[in-house]
């Protein structure tokens, strides 16, 4: 099936990602509350599913790891003034440990398979501190399975939150903390791309996706306290967990976060962990736009 600009141009329906955890419930709000157009089909999916679909051309926008747009950016834009942000504590990206951060050379450590940008912040405190652990990717399970067969694991997204980690392991590290006390600067774990040859065909259609994750952002932020009440009940937590939560999460791209991810891409150059050096081009939208219909 196909749908119509308000001046009659047609366009197949487009395919836009979504990461499944609760951090980026606020973005879509207006999108899940009736701002959705009938041609765009949303898709979930954790960080790392959503990378390969843009990759494989399944998807024309999505969120992605900062990290993955580093290695893809030739191949895609950045949506203006969007990202999944915090400066400081961020609470859904930690490092659960049986032993101190700088005691791990040569224990096991899990990396999720969830998320690019956790594992290779990760990789870098580990590299900047001079510990190297052994490190094996694998699916997170429950604190007692992760206890059994390694010293600590990368834990990311929603399973972050609903446990209670601290209880089950002598060090819990919050990643976000980390690159804040050693940068002074945000760190940026998601950003929105387009694929560049879909921008370059439809220009329009772009713009109007961004109208839309503007306007469905703003309704978010406005309705924050609705947002915590269904995020607690979906993960089965207290719902000031989940206000505290979205108050330490920034969805904005500022000069701020644009310094704080232009930081960690040099630093992962040097470090080696980057094959190149980042360059950020952004979607430039035409001055002349179409809107669309529902």
């Amino acid at each position: 099936m196909q749908y119509q600009f308000k001046n009659n141009i047609t366009i197949p329906p487009v395919n836009l990602g979504r990461i499944s955890y609760i951090n980026v419930t606020p973005v879509y709000y207006g999108l899940d509350n009736g701002l959705k157009p009938d041609w765009l089909n949303i898709v979930s999916a954790p960080p790392s599913i959503l990378n390969n679909m843009m990759i494989k051309n399944e998807l024309d926008i999505s969120p992605v790891s900062s990290v993955a747009y580093a290695k893809n950016q030739d191949e895609w834009l950045l949506l203006p003034d969007l990202s999944i942000a915090c400066l400081g504590r961020v609470m859904s990206v930690i490092l659960v440990s049986k032993k101190p951060f700088e005691k791990l050379t040569n224990n096991k450590v899990i990396i999720t398979d969830k998320s690019a940008a956790a594992a290779e912040l990760l990789k870098f405190l580990f590299s900047i501190k001079r510990v190297k652990p052994v490190f094996e990717t694998m699916p997170i399970q429950c604190p007692d399975e992760i206890k059994k067969s390694a010293d600590a694991a990368l834990i990311i997204g929603d399973k972050a939150l609903k446990e209670k980690w601290e209880l089950h392991f002598d060090y819990v590290f919050d990643l976000g903390q980390m690159w804040l006390e050693l940068t002074d600067l945000p760190f940026v774990f998601a950003l929105w791309a387009v694929r560049k040859s879909f921008a370059d065909k439809k220009p329009e259609v772009v713009s109007s996706i961004i109208r839309l994750l503007d306007i469905s952002k703003e309704q978010g932020k406005k309705h924050v306290e609705h947002i915590a009440q269904k995020a607690s009940e979906i993960l089965g937590i207290n719902i000031n967990i989940c206000k505290k939560y979205y108050k330490l999460l920034n969805y904005n791209l500022d000069p701020l976060q644009l310094k704080g991810m232009t930081s960690f891409f040099e630093k992962l150059y040097k470090e080696k962990i980057l094959s190149q050096e980042v360059r950020l081009r952004f979607f430039e939208i035409p001055l002349l736009t179409k809107s669309v219909s529902k």
